[in-house]
């Protein structure tokens, strides 16, 4: 793997489109990228982000959402604090509840002053995950509508395409979501994206369906 965030990114989306949606899938995805220039400047690593939001065109072109939902989920490349997961897992068994947990995660404010968990909330069977600003301060202190965006969004690779890209590409981090709430509940979870600063909301939210057992009351919502 290139030691290029960019780079490792696309080879770890390339590898997920082939392994779910299949080699000829991949190919069409890929097109062009044996042009791209060495990642070594500003200018460059520009262009290599406006590449993958092409890509991404072309993965919403040839794929359903299902399909491309679960490619980018398993793109994140970021592996989630183990000893974090542990301790929410824990905390989990102690309380024995997801709502009483929810409440103590938002205790933890070690994100700039931000929730480190992002802020979760059940309703029925799902949990609403709205994404905290990746930099808490420059987002109370952002003066413009582009300045507020940039500062809220956590993905590298969009900000340096302006935050000009599809919103599929949002679908990543709800593998970072998937991996602490797999963590915690001890089972395979579906997760996928309800709104994002891509396509004009005023925050990004995954969702994610809670296996029945774990639902607290009679609602069972569908995912």
């Amino acid at each position: 793997m290139s030691k290029d965030f960019q780079m490792n990114w696309i080879e770890i989306l390339l590898q997920r489109t082939e392994e779910i949606a299949g080699q000829e899938i991949r190919e069409k995805v890929q097109e062009g990228k044996e042009t791209l220039p060495p990642p070594n400047t500003t200018k460059a690593k520009k262009e290599i982000a406006e590449w993958i939001a092409q890509a991404i065109e072309r993965l919403n072109k040839y794929t359903d959402e299902k399909k491309r939902n679960e490619i980018l989920v398993a793109t994140c490349p970021h592996t989630y604090p183990k000893k974090r997961i542990r301790e929410m897992r824990t905390l989990f068994e102690q309380l024995g509840s997801i709502d009483e947990l929810i409440k103590e995660m938002s205790k933890d404010t070690s994100w700039g002053g931000a929730s480190y968990y992002d802020h979760p909330e059940r309703v029925g069977a799902l949990i609403y995950i709205s994404k905290v600003p990746y930099n808490p301060k420059a987002y109370r202190n952002a003066e413009t509508e582009e300045e507020k965006k940039s500062a809220y969004c956590h993905c590298p690779i969009v900000r340096k395409t302006g935050m000009s890209m599809s919103s599929t590409i949002c679908c990543c981090s709800g593998g970072w979501d998937k991996q602490l709430w797999e963590g915690i509940l001890g089972e395979p979870l579906q997760v996928k994206l309800a709104k994002s600063i891509l396509k004009g909301d005023d925050c990004c939210v995954h969702v994610i369906k809670i296996p029945a057992h774990f639902v607290e009351g009679e609602s069972r919502d569908k995912l």
